[in-house]
C-alpha cells in the first residue's frame, strides 16, 4: 500500500518520526498496517526498548561469580546465595501514577515488581521502598506521602509479605512529582527458576489471569482506569485495589512450577500482550502465532488493537508443552483466573497475529522491545554552565553561636526524624522474629527459613549529592548502600537500580543521567556488586513558576548482601553505659550538600561531601574484620544529618546518652553535622578496648576516640545538651504530628 496522508498523520500521532516510519517499512519490506504501527509505536518507547538509555546502560557491570540471571535477560535479576538457593530481586518505579492517585499507584507499583519476581519461580519474601516527596511545608506533600504509605501497607497486608525497610526524603525538587520506587525480593531453589521464553515449535501459548479490558490502550493503564474511566466503567477503586488476582497468580505459578509444567512465563505490562509475546519469542529466537479471537475480553466489541495493547493488570503468558495442557488446566480450573490457549510457538522469529483467516499483524520479534534491533539513539548532552558555580568552602558559611538552637531547629527537619511512627504502620506479624528485628541496624534483614540464611538489603540515594555532582553523588549512593550492609554484618553481593530523571530530550537533564550511569558503573565495579536488574524512569518533571523543569536527579541504588553467621549481625543501638565510642574514618571541614547546609542555612552547594572510593573500600574491609573478630558492640554509618544525629539514632533505642569531645582541628558545625563520607561510629566494651585499639593500629584507616555512652545525658565538650528522653519524644513524635496535620 502507499504512504497516504492519513498514514503519516497516524504516525505523527503515535510519536513515530518519519525516519522511523521508513525503517518500519524496511523491516517489513512493505508498509505497515495501522495495528502494526501501533505495536511498533508502543514497543519503541523508552519503557519498552530503552531507546534513549540502552547505549549508556551497556556500560554497567552485569556479570559476576554470584550472578545467575543478568540485567535485561529476564523480568528480574538473580544471584547465588549458596546451598542451591538464589535471590531474585528488582526495583521498579511507579512515579507518574502516584502523582495522580497515590494510594492505588503505590499498591500497583508493588504489584508489578512483585509479579516480575514470582513469575520467575521465586517466593516473595520482602519489599523495600524508596520514596521522595516535595517540600514538607506543602499540604500536597503530606497528602501524597500519607496515601502512598497506605497503598504500600494495603499491598503488604494483601500479600502477607513484609515491608522490611527503605528510605523517605522531602525536597522541593520533587514538588508535585513524587518518586515511588519499590524493591521486591524473592527466594528460590536454583533449579526452580523459570525463564520468560517461548521456545519449542508447536508448544502452546496460554493467557492466564484477569480478563483483558481496554485499560491503557491510548494512555497509561492507571490513568485510563481511574482518571478517564475509559472503557472500564465496571471497575471502581475498591476493585482496582483488590489483589485477589495477584495472589491467585502467585499460587498458580507455585503449583505449575512444582510439577515443572511450564517452559516459560512472562508477565504482561505496558507493552500489552504484543509486548509480552514478542519478548518471550525474542529470548528464544523463535516466533509466536496468536489468535486474537481466542483472547477472553472483559469489554464487548474490543478491537484487535485494543486487545493486543491493553495494559490490564494481572495477566501472564505461559509457554506449555501440548502433553501437559490437560494437567495445567486441571490445576488452574479451581482458581478465579481466566485460562485460554491463544497461540503456538513457531520457528519464524515473527509475531503473527490472526483473526480467522485474516492477518492482523506480522512483525519480526527482534525489531521491537529489547529484541536487539530496535532503534537506539544518542541524545544531546550539555553540561550545565559553570560560570556562576563556586565550590563551597567552610568559611563561606558563618558558624553559629548557639549549637543547642541549631539542634532544636534541625529536630524539625523531616529528613532527620525517626521513622518509628511510619514503620509501626506496617505489620510486624509478617516478619520472621530474629535478632535482625530486635534492634535497629543500618541495613534491613530477612531470614530465609528454608535455606537457613539471612540476607541484608539497603536502598539508598541522596539527591542533594547527585544534584551537586551526578557522577560522585551516584558513587556515594553505591558506597552508602554497601556501607549499610557491612555495618549490619553482611557482605554486599549485587545491585538493582532505578534511574529517576527528567526528559532525555533536555540536554542538561540527559547530562545528569549519563554522569550518574558512569558513576554507578565505576562504583559497582570497584565494590564488586554487578547490576543484575533495574529500571529507567524519564520524564519526571515539575512546574516551577509556570516553567516545566526536571526533578532533582534521583538514581536509587538497591543492594543485596549475605550475612554469613548470626554472630556477625550488628546493630546500631548502644547497649551498655560506659562503652567507649570510637569514630573510624576522618572528619573534615566539610558541610557540602549536607542536610545542615540545606535545611538550616537554606543553601545548596555545588560539590558533594568529601568522598574517596579507595578510602571507602579500605574502611569497609576494616569494619568487616572488626565485626567478624567480635570487637565492637554497636556499629553505625555516619550519613544524613552528620555525626550528631547518627549518635542520637544509636542512643535512642535503649535510652542511653553520650558524652563526646569534638575535634579541635575541625570546625564544630562541620564535625557535628557535616556529611563527609567513609565514617563509621562503633562502641567498644571496656574489656575489649585494648584489643580494638591494637587491631586498629595495625590498619591504615584513621580512628579516634569520641567519648563514652552515658546513662541518659547528652554532653558535648563538657556542656550538657539535655537528656535522651526529651530528644526521643521530639524525634519520634514530629513525623506523626506532621502526618496528622499538626503544626
Amino acid at each position: 500500500m502507499n504512504k497516504t496522508q492519513s498514514t503519516v498523520q497516524t504516525t505523527e500521532s503515535l510519536n513515530l518520526t518519519r525516519s522511523e516510519l521508513d525503517f518500519i517499512s524496511e523491516i517489513l519490506k512493505r508498509d505497515p498496517n495501522d495495528v502494526e504501527l501501533d505495536i511498533f509505536s508502543r514497543l519503541w518507547t523508552e519503557h519498552a526498548s530503552y531507546k534513549n538509555s540502552l547505549r549508556w546502560l551497556g556500560k554497567l557491570p552485569k556479570t559476576g561469580e554470584k550472578v545467575i540471571v543478568e540485567a535485561g535477560d529476564e523480568s528480574a535479576g538473580a544471584v547465588d546465595i549458596g546451598d542451591g538457593y538464589v535471590c531474585v530481586f528488582k526495583i521498579e518505579s511507579h512515579n507518574h501514577p502516584c502523582a495522580i492517585q497515590p494510594r492505588l499507584g503505590a499498591l500497583t507499583g508493588l504489584r508489578i515488581v512483585n509479579r516480575d519476581v514470582f513469575s520467575m519461580g521465586a517466593k516473595p519474601v520482602a519489599f523495600l521502598t524508596s520514596l521522595r516527596f516535595g517540600n514538607a511545608e506543602r499540604d500536597t506533600a503530606r497528602w501524597l506521602f500519607t496515601e502512598v504509605v497506605h497503598g504500600v501497607k494495603d499491598f503488604e497486608k494483601s500479600m502477607k509479605v513484609p515491608v522490611i525497610g527503605g528510605e523517605v526524603r522531602f525536597d522541593a525538587g520533587f514538588n508535585s512529582s513524587p518518586i515511588v520506587n519499590n524493591v521486591a525480593i524473592g527466594i528460590a531453589p536454583k533449579e526452580d527458576l523459570i525463564s520468560g521464553v517461548a521456545k519449542g515449535e508447536g508448544r502452546i501459548i496460554v493467557l492466564l489471569g484477569a480478563l483483558t479490558g481496554k485499560d491503557g490502550v491510548d494512555t497509561d493503564a492507571f490513568s485510563a482506569d481511574f482518571v478517564t474511566n475509559s472503557g472500564t466503567g465496571s471497575f471502581n477503586i475498591e476493585q482496582m485495589m483488590d489483589s485477589t488476582v495477584e495472589r491467585s497468580l502467585l499460587e498458580a505459578v507455585k503449583k505449575l512450577n512444582k510439577e515443572k509444567l511450564v517452559v516459560g512465563i512472562q508477565t504482561i505490562g505496558a507493552g500489552g500482550i504484543a509486548g509480552a509475546a514478542t519478548e518471550m519469542a525474542a529470548r528464544a529466537n523463535s516466533g509466536i502465532m496468536m489468535s486474537c479471537d481466542k483472547i477472553p475480553t472483559r469489554d464487548e466489541e474490543m478491537t484487535d488493537r485494543e486487545i493486543l495493547l491493553s495494559e490490564t493488570w494481572g495477566r501472564m503468558l505461559l509457554c506449555v508443552d501440548k502433553e501437559n495442557m490437560a494437567r495445567v488446566s486441571e490445576l488452574l480450573q479451581p482458581m478465579p483466573l481466566s485460562v485460554a490457549q491463544i497461540g503456538t510457538v513457531t520457528a519464524t522469529q515473527s509475531f503473527l497475529c490472526i483473526r480467522g483467516e485474516q492477518t492482523i499483524a506480522d512483525i519480526p520479534v527482534s525489531y521491537v522491545g529489547l529484541g536487539g534491533k530496535a532503534p537506539i539513539y544518542d541524545r544531546e548532552i550539555q553540561e550545565p554552565g559553570k560560570n556562576e558555580i563556586k565550590p563551597l568552602q567552610i568559611d563561606d558559611v558563618e558558624e553559629p553561636d548557639h549549637y543547642q538552637e541549631v539542634i532544636a531547629k534541625m529536630m524539625t527537619d523531616l529528613n532527620l526524624l525517626s521513622r518509628e511512627f511510619l514503620t509501626d504502620k506496617f505489620d510486624k506479624a509478617y516478619k520472621h522474629e530474629t535478632l535482625s528485628n530486635k534492634y535497629p541496624s543500618d541495613a534491613s534483614f530477612v531470614y530465609i527459613e528454608e535455606a537457613d540464611k539471612t540476607l541484608a538489603f539497603s536502598v539508598n540515594c541522596n539527591s542533594l549529592y547527585v544534584e551537586a555532582d551526578p557522577y560522585v553523588g551516584t558513587q556515594i549512593a553505591v558506597a552508602q548502600a554497601a556501607r549499610n550492609i557491612v555495618c549490619g554484618g553482611g557482605t554486599p553481593l549485587a545491585v538493582t537500580d532505578c534511574l529517576n530523571f527528567g526528559s532525555p530530550y533536555d540536554p542538561e537533564s540527559f547530562w545528569q543521567f549519563t554522569q550518574a550511569v558512569d558513576g554507578l558503573s565505576d562504583a559497582c565495579k570497584r565494590f564488586n556488586t554487578p547490576v543484575v536488574s533495574g529500571n529507567v524512569s524519564f520524564y519526571n518533571q515539575r512546574s516551577v513558576e509556570g516553567r516545566i523543569e526536571s526533578i532533582s536527579p534521583c538514581p536509587v541504588v538497591g543492594m543485596v548482601g549475605t550475612v554469613e553467621s548470626k554472630e556477625h549481625h550488628s546493630v546500631l543501638a548502644y547497649k551498655c553505659k560506659g562503652d567507649m565510642i570510637f569514630l573510624i574514618g576522618r572528619s573534615r571541614d566539610d558541610i557540602n550538600a549536607s542536610e545542615y547546609l540545606n535545611f538550616y542555612h537554606k543553601q545548596k552547594s555545588h560539590a558533594t561531601p568529601y568522598f574517596d572510593i579507595e578510602e571507602e573500600l579500605e574502611l569497609q574491609e576494616t569494619v568487616k574484620q572488626i565485626i567478624h573478630n567480635h570487637l565492637v558492640r554497636s556499629v553505625h554509618n555516619v550519613s544524613t544529618g552528620g555525626l550528631f544525629f547518627n549518635l542520637l539514632e544509636s542512643a535512642m533505642p535503649l535510652n542511653f546518652g553520650f558524652d563526646i569531645t569534638t575535634d579541635a582541628e575541625v570546625r564544630k558545625d562541620a564535625f557535628l553535622f557535616g556529611e563527609s563520607q567513609s565514617r563509621i561510629i562503633v562502641t567498644v566494651a571496656p574489656e575489649k578496648q585494648d584489643d580494638f585499639v591494637d587491631f586498629m593500629l595495625d590498619k591504615s584507616v584513621p580512628f579516634s576516640a569520641l567519648g563514652h555512652v552515658t546513662k541518659g545525658e547528652i554532653r558535648i565538650d563538657d556542656e550538657s545538651f539535655g537528656f535522651i528522653k526529651s530528644y526521643k519524644e521530639k524525634f519520634t513524635a514530629n513525623l506523626k504530628k506532621w502526618m496528622e496535620g499538626e503544626k
